[in-house]
This record gives C-alpha cells, structure tokens and sequence, in this order.
C-alpha cells in the first residue's frame, strides 16, 4: 500500500504555483505573477488573510478607505468584480440576507461606500463631485450656491474637520429637517449612481459600529432598487447615442442660450460649457460635478439639439491625463460626506 500510494504521488499533476511566500518574503515564481504585479505597482493594503485565502486592495491617495475605517467595519465577507457581478444582484443579495456591514465599490477613479444595517441602507458616501452633499444641497435649492462656495472655503480655511451640513447649520442656512432631506436624497444619489455602473470592484465588510456613524437613516433596499430599474432603463435610453462615457463630444456651430431656459436645462448649460473637443465625458462629468448619470442626461439632449457632436472614444491614457488636469485645476472642495 505504501509503494503503491508513492507511486500514485510521483504521477500527480503539480499544482501551478505562482507567489511563493516564506520567511524572506513574497516572490513570483511564474511569468503571469511577474507580469501582474509589474502593472500592479503601488500600494497595498493586505484586506483578508485566511488560512487559503489572500486579498489584496489598492490604497488610494483621497479615497474612502480611511473615511470607512472609522465605521470600524468588520471582516471581508464578499468581494468581486462587476463585470461579472451586477450591482443589482449584488445589493439584492445583501438585502435579502438582512446584512449589516460596509460596501465599498470602485468604478475608474470614482469611489462609494454604503452602510447596510439589517439590509436596507443606512448611511452613504463617494468621491464623485456630483454627489457631494454640498453639490445635492444646491441642486434641490435648500442653499444657493454663494452661500454654500463662502461655507466650504471657510471650511478649507479653517481645515476643519466639522461637516458641511452642520457648518451651514451654524449659520442658519439649512434647517434640520432640510438637512435630513439632503441627506437623504444624497444617499438615493449615490445608491442610484452605483446601479447603474458597467464595471469596477466591490468588497462587503460584514459588520459596522453603529454609534460611530454620521447619520443613521433606513432607507428600503428593495424600494431603491425598483427605482433604479428604472434609471437604468434611462441610461439604456441614452447609451444608444453615447455608447460610453469615455467618448469625446465637441461643440457645433449652432449656438447656444447664456442661461438656462424652457427645455435648456441648467445641466446642458454647465456641460456645454465644459465642452472643448479633447476631454472625455467622464471628465466633463466630474469638472461639472454632475454625476455621470446626469452629464449622460444632458449630453444626449445637447446631441439631441445639435449643441455638439461625439469625435470618438477617448483612450484610458488619454482619460487618465485628462482627469489628472481637471483635478489639478479644480481641486475638490471640502470632503466627500
């Protein structure tokens, strides 16, 4: 039995190894692993560690890692990628197991993190200018938007660690209830945003401290997902015409109205005026702080009108560059709560 079990051990198939791990660290030993961890140059943080099991995430200067991390969010419970996994299905999923714990989802270089307690979703925050809180404020008029441009200079001034709302509070400019409001619709905004993504990747952190969350609303997953069905049939609509939001659009010679008017919306009008025939409209999306739901909405009714034309479609190189410029000559404002 022996020489017949070493017998059986010798014609076995080797097992593909490409990490070895030891006492003097990590080395790739096939060319795969070489060529992965060449493109994967930066840094890492070690997210998950079973006895089989390694998960890596990429930190990222300005995104959501540490703002989460004070949820002191438990372990990594689920993890993929959106190509293969529909955020619908994701977020169905969670509901249905009335999950409490912390999602985190990266599409480019746009990140959004949402509070699930008992399924339904509690609290939410991204870096996506358009779905600030400050931005969402404006755009349902609880605040105009010189009011709110002198609270978050002030707010950068002081490097305050305070949040907009309740600095806007302290200066009587939005009451508790219109507060609530913003809040809400910001949450809504960016639930809305994450169906409607392509592709990305998403980690789930089951478990989240409760006492140390900002606001703690319960909102009905299922309710939000019908609704984004709905969104979702929209950019359906509009992907017709604009295949992808890394296509480039230039301005026609029909010219355009100074302020918004009938069907001119003020959406068109801040697009329009980002427009210059080389940057992508994702870049347009985030230098207009609409969102790429409503930069699409308004991009298709500006194609719709004859207020521009689509040139093709943006490299990732092209991309990265272009939104590189963008930020370096409209930093963010204020934090992305």
């Amino acid at each position: 039995m022996d020489l017949d079990a070493q017998a059986s051990r010798s014609h076995a198939p080797a097992v593909p190894e490409d990490l070895r791990i030891d006492p003097a660290g990590v080395t790739p030993r096939s060319e795969s692993a070489r060529a992965i961890l060449r493109r994967a140059q930066g840094k890492w943080r070690l997210s998950h560690a079973a006895p089989d099991l390694l998960l890596l995430s990429r930190e990222r200067a300005g995104g959501l890692a540490q703002e989460l991390d004070k949820l002191s969010p438990g372990p990594i419970a689920v993890s993929g990628d959106l190509a293969q996994v529909q955020p619908s299905e994701l977020l169905n999923f969670l509901h249905q197991g009335r999950r409490d714990g912390v999602l985190l989802v990266r599409s480019g270089e746009v990140e959004r993190g949402i509070v699930l307690l008992e399924g339904n979703v509690a609290w939410a925050c991204s870096t996506s200018p358009g779905e600030r809180l400050g931005e969402l404020i404006c755009r349902i008029g609880l605040v105009p938007r010189a009011a709110l441009d002198k609270a978050l200079a002030q707010q950068a001034q002081e490097h305050s660690h305070r949040r907009l709302g309740q600095m806007l509070g302290e200066r009587g400019l939005l009451e508790p209830d219109g507060l609530w409001r913003a809040l809400r619709y910001q949450i809504v905004e960016i639930f809305l945003g994450l169906l409607v993504l392509r592709g990305g990747t998403f980690l789930f952190m089951s478990g989240v401290d409760r006492d140390k969350l900002p606001a703690q609303l319960a909102i009905d997953t299922e309710a939000l997902l019908l609704d984004g069905l709905r969104r979702l049939d929209e950019m359906e609509h509009y992907r017709l015409r604009i295949p992808s939001s890394l296509f480039v659009l230039d301005k026609t010679a029909r010219p355009a109205p100074l302020a918004p008017e009938d069907e001119f919306t003020e959406a068109m009008l801040r697009l329009l005026e980002r427009v210059d025939g080389e940057q992508p409209l994702c870049v347009l999306a985030e230098a207009s702080a609409l969102g790429e739901f409503e930069a699409t909405k308004a991009a298709f009714k500006l194609l719709q009108d004859g207020y521009v034309q689509l040139l093709g479609e943006a490299s990732m190189e092209g991309r990265m560059e272009s939104l590189a410029e963008a930020r370096t000559a409209t930093p963010p404002q204020g934090t992305p709560r």
